[in-house]
């Protein structure tokens, strides 16, 4: 066994856990629509903030454990930002009561959204798609309405935020993906949120350089 191999399984194991949090939270959004309410009204709070309180009852029990305050808010950004899509994103056939279609898989979760170790899909990398690669995927989806100048502004703007500021204008964002029918990758956005505080410029890097080579299909067509 090399050297790095105990740290990439590590990585992957992170990975899976922060893909299993996300499906676990698709699963109680489908199956509460009151712990929806719930999340979809922490949007853009702290955790501290009044209305994110009835957020630690449906959460706490899903984080990591020794979970520090950056890691907790990204968890609740992103369990917030899942919620706010619409019902139909969570049981297809339904009509739309207020707030997109997103499949979720049959595989159970435990409560705390860890997965079965036995059951969990093996990763060749510790990547999933970045938010970049959604950005850029949404303005290539046919029929789409976003500009590729308005799409840029956006991610330019997103990779120069801090980490209060790239919370704050993630729903925006997320808002206008998922409009085009573009698919996010909820486990890598809360991975890229995880480490924003000490590895922004990657981050940033990898958002910038996976939507300009998704766009460039445009100029090469």
């Amino acid at each position: 066994m090399t050297p790095e191999a105990p740290e990439a399984g590590k990585r992957q194991r992170t990975r899976a856990s922060y893909a299993a949090f996300a499906l676990s939270i698709e699963r109680l959004c489908h199956a509460d629509p009151g712990a929806r309410a719930a999340l979809r009204a922490g949007l853009r709070r702290d955790l501290d903030h009044p209305r994110a309180r009835p957020m630690h009852r449906l959460l706490t029990t899903r984080l990591p454990e020794e979970c520090d305050d950056q890691t907790a808010q990204a968890h609740y950004t992103v369990a917030s930002l899942i919620a706010a899509q619409p019902r139909h994103a969570f049981a297809p056939g339904q009509e739309d009561d207020e707030d997109t279609a997103a499949e979720h898989g049959e595989q159970a979760l435990p409560e705390n959204g860890e997965p079965d170790e036995a059951t969990t899909p093996s990763e060749a990398t510790p990547y999933g798609s970045s938010f970049g690669a959604t950005l850029g995927q949404a303005v290539m989806a046919k029929g789409a309405s976003m500009r590729v100048s308005a799409a840029e502004n956006r991610i330019n703007l997103l990779t120069r935020q801090s980490l209060r500021g790239v919370h704050l204008h993630l729903p925006a964002a997320v808002n206008q993906v998922r409009s085009a029918g573009a698919p996010i990758d909820w486990g890598q956005l809360l991975a890229d949120l995880v480490n924003w505080p000490y590895q922004s410029g990657r981050i940033s890097r990898r958002w910038l350089q996976d939507f300009y080579r998704i766009t460039a299909r445009a100029d090469r067509d």
